[in-house]
């Protein structure tokens, strides 16, 4: 019988026993424990879905209550005064209450006044046929016992879903009679859900219960929830996706106690993980107090095995204290702690090799991240795993397109065509490095850079302006190159803009604010081959750069706008001569 079953035979199979008793015994304790707390977690996450998606509505009410209870609301179901439309409902006021709907009722369900509004689009919108049928004398939304009463909830608009709220028009002192009912309402689209979504900091998707592409396993959680609970009220179900996400879903009922959205979100199983984490240990305890054991009755067995066995023991010990797996056991005798020994120095070989192999991984995920994002966000994501978007007073930004890229893009071979484009981008890329920018995007045949961001400059103005007039040199001279009829139009603007990293997957550093859409609308209203600036970078400019007064321009969303073009610079910057044309 050899060393092996000598062992087994006295120690292992009673210490087994024990430890299985122990294993078994509390890691179902923990797990249950486990469970419910992460029962708990999720079951929290999903009220706040409710309570922020209920505060909107609540919102959106008042916000109508306070329209609906006026003189001059109730005088017009009557007159409908010209003077109240046009001093009441610009586009403007459904732009800053991010409305899509405004309709006046009166008591016959007649509309006496209705505007929609697309807010995307900026543009008004006509009040949707299904919408108007919902207002009829008859409909629900028309009834109010009383003059307190009022309705807020979900309604179906077409193949879209509305949050609306309804009350009754009554004198500014909220007496009666009622005169009619005010409707206001925004749409449950694509741009509340990520509202809601960065308002819970959850990940969300929101599925209306008619939709036709509504998948299978998204049908079957409705089916169970409408089931289980009253259509009345909001239900919750929760099920587990797989060991790393839990799926949770919250079904609300519309007014008219039909199911009507199913807002998905995914949960990360932090507590699962760590009630497993926590098993593990559990194990390596019972293991390691097991072992202790087989060694204290190996002593007792044979001291000239045990000193092999210890010695072994203490060799991998201080390999894993020092972490360098550089070192190797002393391999002694042919029997099986001979073998051991030669195992263990085959696992340290091969985890070194591995973790060679994860270090030079690593490294080149590292550099791919430096490459995709700024080296401060990039570091703050590697060590954070989340990026917090940052407010900056003043940041320079310029957008360039190149002219009659259509064109070029119709007579050219794709392969061409990229291959022409990446070297106008590559260029563009190295005078952006060259005066330290930060390059934020290219879009198709536009390109978007900015100074002063994520670190603040004192000369991000005179950074970008080099850098505008450092492109038009570089294009031209790759019109020379390549015979191309190739020009840019280069539009900048100084302002506060935020700007950071959203969302969890594929990350892209952007920026956000009005100096960010006045800088694209001064490039797509300038001219070919010219740099058109703003009045805020004229005047960091003017001293040092000269410019040209182009006059005032029709400017998308701001109107009439002051505008210069930038020809040239004064004398030379400090730091040295322009980065040269690529």
């Amino acid at each position: 019988m050899n060393l092996r079953q000598k062992t087994l035979l006295l120690t292992v199979f009673p210490l087994v026993g024990l430890v299985a008793i122990l294993y078994s015994s509390l890691s179902t304790a923990l797990q249950r424990s486990y469970g419910q707390l992460e029962e708990q977690d999720a079951q929290r996450n999903l009220q706040r879905i409710e309570e922020v998606l209920t505060s909107d509505l609540n919102q959106l009410q008042f916000l109508t209550e306070d329209w609906a209870a006026w003189n001059d609301a109730y005088t017009f179901i009557d007159d409908v005064n010209a003077d109240f439309i046009a001093s009441n409902f610009e586009d403007n006021v459904f732009a800053s209450l991010e409305l899509n709907f405004i309709v006046f009722v009166n008591m016959e369900g007649e509309i006496v006044y209705g505007k929609g509004y697309d807010l995307e689009a900026e543009e008004p919108i006509p009040i949707p046929t299904s919408l108007q049928q919902q207002l009829q004398q008859d409909s629900l939304l028309l009834q109010f016992p009383h003059i307190a009463h009022h309705y807020s909830g979900l309604i179906p608009v077409d193949d879209q879903v509305l949050l609306m709220a309804v009350e009754p028009i009554l004198r500014s002192d909220e007496t009666g009679p009622i005169n009619g009912a005010l409707l206001m309402g925004r749409y449950l689209d694509d741009a509340k859900v990520a509202d809601l979504a960065l308002r819970t900091k959850l990940s969300l998707e929101a599925h209306r219960t008619n939709q036709p592409d509504l998948t299978a396993a998204l049908q079957d959680t409705m089916t169970v929830m409408q089931e289980e609970g009253d259509r009345a009220v909001i239900a919750n179900l929760l099920r587990p996706l797989n060991a790393d996400s839990l799926a949770g879903y919250v079904l609300f009922p519309n007014l008219y106690d039909e199911p009507q959205v199913l807002v998905q979100t995914i949960l990360p199983r932090d507590i699962h993980h760590q009630g497993q984490l926590n098993l593990r240990y559990l194990g390596l305890a019972l293991v390691g107090a097991c072992g202790v054991s087989i060694l204290s009755i190996g002593l007792l067995l044979e001291r000239v095995i045990l000193k092999r066995l210890v010695r072994l023991s203490m060799e991998v010990e201080n390999i894993g204290r020092s972490n360098d797996l550089n070192q190797r056991v002393q391999v002694q005798g042919q029997d099986e702690l001979g073998s051991l020994g030669q195992c263990v120095n085959d696992m340290l070989a091969a985890l070194e090799l591995s973790n060679k192999k994860l270090a030079l991984e690593q490294k080149k995920a590292e550099q791919l991240l430096l490459n995709i994002l700024p080296a401060p966000v990039a570091t703050e994501l590697m060590q954070d795993e989340a990026s917090i978007p940052r407010h900056f007073d003043e940041v320079t930004i310029l957008f360039a397109d190149i002219v009659g890229f259509t064109p070029l893009s119709q007579r050219l071979q794709p392969i061409e065509l990229v291959s022409l484009l990446n070297h106008i981008f590559s260029a563009f890329d190295s005078l952006a490095e060259q005066l330290g920018l930060e390059k934020i995007k290219t879009i198709g045949d536009a390109y978007m850079v900015a100074a002063g961001l994520p670190m603040p400059r004192e000369d991000h103005v005179e950074a970008i302006a080099d850098m505008a007039l450092a492109m038009q040199d570089a294009t031209t001279a790759i019109r020379r190159q390549s015979g191309e009829n190739l020009e840019i139009r280069i539009g900048i603007n100084t302002g506060v803009v935020v700007a950071g990293v959203i969302g969890t997957k594929k990350f892209i550093y952007d920026m956000w604010g009005d100096a960010v859409n006045i800088a694209s609308r001064m490039e797509s209203s300038g001219e070919p081959g010219r740099i058109q600036v703003t009045t805020a970078t004229y005047e960091k400019l003017k001293d040092k750069y000269l410019l040209e007064k182009r006059g005032l321009v029709t400017v998308k969303g701001r109107g009439k706008m002051e505008t210069y073009w930038l020809k040239s610079r004064y004398h030379e910057r400090l730091f040295g001569q322009l980065p040269a044309a690529v």
